[in-house]
């Protein structure tokens, strides 16, 4: 049978961003009630369930062909998605974006929910992709300040525009930075948002150690990582992916932080079609 080659990534990228950015872009919506069975997961050992049907996380996919590899100029599948991930590049980094919205919708409300924000807070958001979870605080502060920080520029962009008047009005300011070097006083805020980025970061700790510096005493950091199990079966894991956690793994890595003699929750999260995810709060003595 014959392999036709794919379009370059990019060609192909912005034909998706033109159909279904709009579609994507939007709040999401919680998938249907399915049929939900019991399962072992082998990565970190724990029960739990997963929607009936699907193929288990241990159970690596078929590999991309080799034309499909070849169009994504020399790296497999996985790997360009995990690396489109942690650092949103061009056209593809624009649906990126997009999809972020959609993944992070449920991660986003529960780590916000954990904070406890008050209309008087100082927060800061790391990693704040395409900015949703920034509106959404935009509207819980009304005395306070928000500052988010991302390190691509597409998802600054992205970011800017939906929050366009918040940043206006003062009340929201973005910073094209790093995580591990943060531009901002000692003590300066009061909560402090990371969904979905502690898996770029330096397995040193050096971004929570920049978190903490920041946050006032009494202040409380609210991490949300996916399941390693969920990483793996989606093949979001790639050379970006410096580390991965089951809830055994997240609590070793934030008890060896710098957060190590503070109070440390870690709670599951159980999204739609039995995927998992792990959020963390973290309060500072």
């Amino acid at each position: 049978m014959a392999i036709i080659d794919l379009p370059n990534t990019d060609d192909l990228c912005r034909t998706l961003t033109g159909s279904n950015q709009q579609m994507l872009d939007e709040t999401a919506h919680e998938s249907p009630v399915m049929p939900l069975v019991p399962r072992i997961d082998r990565c970190s050992g724990d029960s739990g369930l997963a929607l009936a049907g699907t193929p288990s996380p241990h159970i690596p996919l078929a590999p991309p062909r080799g034309s499909f590899v070849k169009t994504l100029e020399g790296t497999g599948l996985h790997n360009f998605i995990a690396q489109q991930f942690s650092m949103p590049e061009g056209a593809c980094g624009r649906l990126t974006g997009a999809v972020m919205g959609l993944i992070n919708h449920l991660p986003n409300e529960r780590a916000i929910e954990l904070l406890e924000i008050a209309e008087q807070d100082d927060v800061l958001e790391i990693g704040f992709g395409p900015g949703l979870a920034l509106k959404k605080m935009s509207q819980l502060v009304r005395g306070g300040t928000i500052t988010g920080v991302d390190r691509s520029p597409t998802m600054f962009r992205q970011a800017q525009a939906r929050n366009r008047a918040a940043i206006q009005h003062g009340k929201l300011k973005l910073i094209h930075g790093t995580f591990e070097r943060l531009s901002l006083e000692s003590a300066s805020v009061d909560k402090v948002l990371a969904v979905n980025v502690i898996y770029f970061c330096s397995p040193i700790g050096t971004a929570l150690a920049e978190a903490r510096r920041v946050l006032r005493p009494g202040g409380a950091m609210s991490i949300y990582a996916t399941d390693c199990s969920s990483m793996r079966w989606l093949q979001f894991i790639g050379p970006e992916t410096r580390q991965t956690f089951d809830r055994k793994g997240l609590e070793h890595f934030l008890r060896h932080s710098a957060f190590a003699s503070d109070r440390i929750d870690i709670q599951t999260v159980w999204l739609p079609l039995g995927f998992r995810g792990l959020v963390a709060r973290l309060c500072k003595r």
